[in-house]
């Protein structure tokens, strides 16, 4: 059994284990400890991190896959590195306010690590039964990071919503997985694949049509993980959540959980890649994403709340990234979708990471997340106003931030399917133009808004600053060479 095939993950299990034990065992200064905490979760998710790439940049090729349900392929090592960046950033924005608002800044560090080697699990699971459970081990943590802010009624009720459309998902989820095993006798996704492309013929109607328990086994599945993705019409969590929640851990779901949830969709749609199949999830899909991509730009227009609008932005995002796992359905599109998915999706935890960094000090400034209070903030914390603006400019996908170049491969990789499909990325274009309506409402806020002078503005802690640096390093450094990103995804030859 080789375990360095796992050495990300137990060294973040190891970080979650020292942080608890530096909570209970620590300084006897709150102040120094939580300082040390915030240390070692980060120095812990920094040392993994470091591994990985190191592990990569030698050549390391792990041969033992734990009897076929844990796979360290390119495609799981490109997770890890998003999820792994996403909870550094996370914990770097996170260490003033947790200082401040949260009671119990133990927890909040160690369910981040948890929560993350949860979705580290999810994205190299091979097998249904790990996929289960390392989707649960991310729920539960998830949930419980919702609820840190014990001082605030809405938290708590932001939790318990979570913690009931999840436990619906799940179970959604958990039955899709029950009937793809009763009808194939497997848990490996390969050996899934393998029968449900030799009994094609069996698996359809004398009408040529899909028979009832596939159709309805791959819709379970589909809306399972659209949960997680917060696509329409399995979306109704993620505004009170966001709301309610820690704003960072608003920031961590808004992007963890997107990491995870495609990580997994991506995985079953290779799982149920067949001739007979394909055509039907592919329909699918591209009514999430017309329905996500819609509905949730409009409805972000109307929102007061910033942490409510990147809510519903977080839904349009979706909307695009389901673009390109539509495209995986063709083999003439496969690759550029791949290209579209991946690339996108490490630009979004530059993008919305950055922007919640931002968003975390200019709150503290004004202790609202209410839009309207962000008025003249640009003159006031110019910065972080700055990377604000920026970060929204390239969610729409405008040059010259990587949101473009990310957006530019989703939708050439669907007109790669044929002219048919050209109305989809038609949809897709007037959607971001639609969104550049509230972006810009931000941005006209903060620089045209009128400033209050008697406001006293705080001095931001050093890792935030980084963090917000991080984030426009990112989403103009892939604009500028995406390349890195695009060559790596090209070695991905196999997802299953």
């Amino acid at each position: 059994m080789d375990f360095t095939a796992i050495l990300p993950e137990i060294l973040v299990c190891l970080t979650a284990l020292l942080v608890i034990g530096a909570d209970l065992l620590g300084y006897r200064d709150e102040s120094r400890r939580r300082g040390l905490m915030a240390f070692i979760a980060a120095a812990g998710l920094s040392l993994s991190l470091g591994f990985l790439i190191g592990s990569y940049a030698g050549g390391y090729v792990a041969v033992e896959r734990f009897f076929g349900s844990f796979i360290p392929d390119h495609m799981t090592l490109f997770f890890r590195f998003a999820l792994l960046l996403s909870a550094l950033l996370t914990v770097m924005l996170s260490v003033h306010y947790v200082q401040d608002k949260i009671r119990h800044a133990g927890e909040f560090y160690a369910l981040i690590c948890l929560a993350t080697l949860g979705a580290m699990f999810l994205s190299a699971a091979t097998e249904m039964l790990t996929l289960y459970l390392s989707l649960e081990l991310l729920s539960i943590s998830s949930f419980v990071l919702v609820a840190l802010r014990k001082d605030k009624a809405r938290s708590a009720e932001a939790s318990l919503k979570y913690l009931i459309f999840g436990a619906l998902s799940s179970g959604l989820l958990l039955y899709g997985l029950s009937l793809i095993f009763g009808m194939t006798g497997s848990i490996q996704y390969i050996h899934v694949n393998a029968f449900l492309t030799q009994n094609a013929q069996t698996l359809a109607t004398k009408e040529g049509f899909l028979a009832l328990q596939p159709l309805l086994a791959m819709f379970l599945v589909l809306a399972g993980l659209s949960y997680k993705i917060a696509a329409v019409p399995f979306h109704m969590w993620a505004p009170d959540v966001y709301e309610g929640a820690p704003l960072p851990v608003t920031a961590f779901l808004s992007v963890s959980s997107k990491l995870a949830g495609f990580a997994a969709l991506i995985r079953m749609v290779e799982m149920l890649n067949t001739p007979s199949l394909s055509p039907v999830w592919a329909k699918l899909l591209i009514i999430l994403a017309v329905l996500s991509m819609t509905l949730g730009n409009i409805l972000a227009i109307a929102q007061r709340d910033i942490k409510r609008m990147f809510a519903y932005s977080s839904i349009a995002q979706a909307g695009y990234l389901l673009m390109g796992v539509v495209a995986l359905s063709d083999t003439a599109a496969r690759d550029r979708g791949l290209g579209g998915i991946f690339l996108y999706l490490l630009v979004y935890v530059f993008m919305n990471l950055g922007a919640f960094a931002a968003i975390t000090h200019l709150s503290k400034q004004v202790q609202s997340t209410e839009i309207i209070h962000f008025s003249g903030l640009g003159v006031r914390a110019p910065w972080f106003a700055f990377v604000l603006s920026c970060c929204l400019i390239s969610l729409t996908g405008l040059p010259p931030f990587a949101g473009f170049t990310g957006k530019f491969y989703l939708f050439g990789a669907v007109t790669q399917m044929g002219t048919g499909y050209l109305w989809l990325v038609f949809v897709g274009v007037v959607n971001s133009v639609v969104s550049l309506y509230y972006y810009s409402k931000i941005i006209r806020v903060l620089y045209f808004g009128q400033s209050q002078p008697e406001l006293e503005m705080q001095k931001p802690h050093p890792a935030m600053v980084l963090a917000s640096v991080l984030g426009f390093a990112g989403i103009l450094g892939l604009f500028l060479f995406p390349s890195p990103v695009l060559n790596f995804v090209a070695t991905i030859h196999s997802l299953l």
